[in-house]
């Protein structure tokens, strides 16, 4: 470890309430960097600027950019994962179930905003080869959330169609990649504060969903 690196651990295990509130200004200014150019394209040079510090001083609370983002994503996305986990554990029918999982995706993104959409805004099959975020732990670490995710879903989704809760024509693993997708488009969209808050659109999107998965009524 570095010099640097053990002057920030020592000062991280020491729960100085300066160096927490400096830790989340640099996160706060990270999030608004990432959101405007992009995990690729931004620099820990535009964090900096961005908290008005110099670069040299942000190595001290800051390794990398791709350390900053995960920092900045992993409590939101993993506390996702473990809230599908318990849905997906309640003896509830499968409609219910799905519909859970929406409203509680749209929840989380306004109670993370816009940390988040940080996250499923950035496609990372794109980022460069040269940075830690397209290799090694990292990458399989955000493969491995989000299989998780996907795998709950679907698995709801399965059980839906084989009891005959659910009704649809599509295998379960597309129509869990569409209801994903369906809530992370809402980055381009939502904001808090709005028309609507995240509980009432999650709840309008499971419904619309859900109709459009019922049974067929028999006469």
């Amino acid at each position: 470890m570095s010099d640097i690196g053990r002057r920030r651990a020592a000062r991280a295990a020491a729960d100085d309430p300066a160096y927490t509130e400096k830790v989340m200004a640099i996160r706060e200014a990270a999030v608004r960097v990432f959101r405007a150019k992009g995990l690729r394209v931004a620099s820990l040079n535009d964090v900096a600027e961005e908290v008005g510090m110099s670069r040299a001083s942000l190595y001290y609370y800051v390794g990398s950019k791709e350390e900053l983002f995960r920092d900045v994503v992993s409590e939101a996305v993993t506390a996702n994962i473990e809230s599908a986990q318990k849905v997906v554990a309640q003896p509830l029918p499968a409609s219910r179930k799905l519909a859970r999982l929406i409203e509680l995706l749209m929840e989380s993104f306004e109670r993370h905003f816009p940390y988040l959409y940080v996250f499923v805004q950035e496609d990372f099959s794109k980022i460069g080869g040269d940075t830690e975020t397209a290799t090694g732990s990292w990458e399989t670490t955000i493969r491995e959330w989000n299989q998780q995710y996907f795998d709950l879903v679907k698995q709801v989704v399965a059980e839906g169609i084989a009891d005959g809760d659910l009704r649809t024509a599509l295998p379960a693993g597309v129509i869990a990649n569409c209801v994903i997708g369906m809530t992370n488009s809402s980055h381009a969209w939502f904001r808090p504060n709005g028309l609507m808050d995240a509980s009432e659109i999650g709840a309008g999107m499971a419904q619309m969903v859900l109709t459009g998965l019922q049974p067929e009524t028999r006469p």
